[in-house]
């Protein structure tokens, strides 16, 4: 299920659930969704710090909180990613938000709340860049994520667009395994993105994904940007490590896909 499409005039917000922002970052950001027309809201604690984080764990959950369950606002931009967001997902209460879903935009640490989404709800997110990085966001980066926003059906091109996506940042997506937080990835097509990674590392998790079952019953793989990835000596590169472990699978691999933690980072529907 998707949420309804944006128009000019609705109300969003920009709220802060992991890590602690720039707020003239985010101060652009929200001058760029006037721009679209919309209605630009801030969360209480959206410019808070707490050590590394954006405010301490029940401020930040209150605000996100909040978010779900304004029936009045119709999308919700996490400000950006870092880490928190684990800390707090089980203290949420969903109710509200399947009764009047929204759109729930971000990325990287933001990984946690589309998957726990996706497992609850069944309702569609929005992977796609934040309001921290909107100033380094190049124009056909926030075009994709006007057009998944505004239109109906928005999905990034690829041959795999019609089948229903799950995934995220690949530290994420491993970390939850076996949690009230894991995918579901039967009969669907599994996104992976990262950053800053040993090669060795990576392998570790694709490995761990593969023991989990994670490509047993897979439709497909996107592989998006493996930005900044530390080669070390392992020898491997992203592409070898995922072939090695997916070749006695005849799903197919779309590798390289402008998604992840590069400028060029086009939105993509995740879940639905």
């Amino acid at each position: 299920m998707r949420p309804n499409k944006l128009k000019a005039g609705d109300e969003v917000v920009i709220i802060s659930p992991s890590g602690r922002v720039n707020k003239e970052k985010i101060e652009i950001a929200a001058k760029q969704l006037e721009a679209w027309g919309l209605k630009v809201n801030f969360g209480t604690h959206a410019f808070s710090f707490f050590n590394k984080l954006a405010g301490k764990d029940e401020d930040r959950l209150s605000d996100l909180q909040q978010a779900l369950d304004n029936p009045k606002i119709k999308a919700v931009f996490c400000s950006r990613g870092g880490y928190g967001l684990v800390r707090i997902i089980d203290k949420l209460d969903f109710s509200g938000f399947k009764k009047k879903p929204k759109w729930i935009v971000g990325f990287s640490d933001v990984t946690v709340l589309h998957n726990h989404i996706h497992t609850h709800t069944g309702i569609a997110t929005l992977h796609a860049p934040m309001p921290n990085s909107y100033d380094t966001t190049p124009e056909v980066a926030l075009t994709s994520l006007k057009e998944a926003l505004f239109t109906e059906n928005y999905q990034l091109p690829t041959s795999l667009s019609k089948e229903k996506i799950v995934g995220g940042n690949l530290a994420i997506v491993y970390s939850l395994l076996g949690t009230n937080s894991d995918i579901d990835t039967d009969g669907k097509v599994l996104f992976l993105e990262e950053i800053g990674e040993y090669a060795y590392n990576i392998d570790r998790m694709i490995h761990g994904l593969k023991k989990a079952g994670k490509f047993n019953k897979l439709k497909g793989l996107l592989v998006g940007q493996f930005s900044g990835t530390k080669e070390d000596d392992f020898g491997f590169t992203v592409q070898e490590i995922i072939e090695n472990c997916t070749q006695e699978f005849d799903f197919p691999i779309i590798y390289d896909i402008p998604v992840g933690h590069v400028d060029d980072n086009r939105a993509l529907v995740l879940g639905n």
